[in-house]
């Protein structure tokens, strides 16, 4: 068989359609808790690539939580966050999705690695968080946050020091 430019081309064209196809059935087929996972996946590589313009698609207007932040306040605390620290690493152990209509919960505990700007040393700590949510249009935002007592109180100390 002959292979020439075009006949690649269909073929590439061809591959990815299959897979943007399959893609889609995933989608599908995984619902609103496939869905709200992702949401929280995409906002935790935001928050690694200290992508504060990006995280704040996923946080609602609506944003209060347990310690009076509302959502400037909340982003501001993670823009000083990411002025103040660099290399930030968010390895999710576990995560419990909870769906009831247009709201949602996650139970999310995760251990969280950074550096101070200055410094070399790499700090840690577990972060463990009720996240709630609310579907707003076909997305879901975070409507406000529960911290539960990280285990050094070296991850929070912005919010609840």
């Amino acid at each position: 068989m002959k292979f020439n430019i075009k006949t690649t081309c269909i073929m590439f064209v061809a591959i990815l359609s299959m897979l943007f196809i399959s893609h889609i059935i995933i989608i599908m087929l995984e619902g609103e808790k496939g869905h709200l996972k992702r949401t929280v996946y995409k906002a935790k590589r935001l928050a690694e690539r200290e992508n504060i313009v990006g995280l704040t698609n996923y946080i609602s207007i609506d944003y209060s939580d347990e310690l009076g932040n509302d959502r400037h306040t909340f982003l501001l605390i993670a823009k000083n966050f990411f002025d103040e620290y660099k290399n930030i690493l968010i390895l999710i152990d576990a995560l419990d999705i909870k769906i009831q209509e247009e709201k949602a919960s996650c139970h999310i505990k995760a251990t969280v690695y950074w550096q101070e700007n200055s410094s070399k040393d790499i700090m840690s700590d577990i972060a463990e968080v009720e996240a709630n949510f609310k579907k707003e249009g076909n997305n879901w935002r975070l409507i406000g946050l529960e911290f539960f007592q990280p285990e050094k109180k070296n991850l929070f100390h912005p919010m609840i020091g």
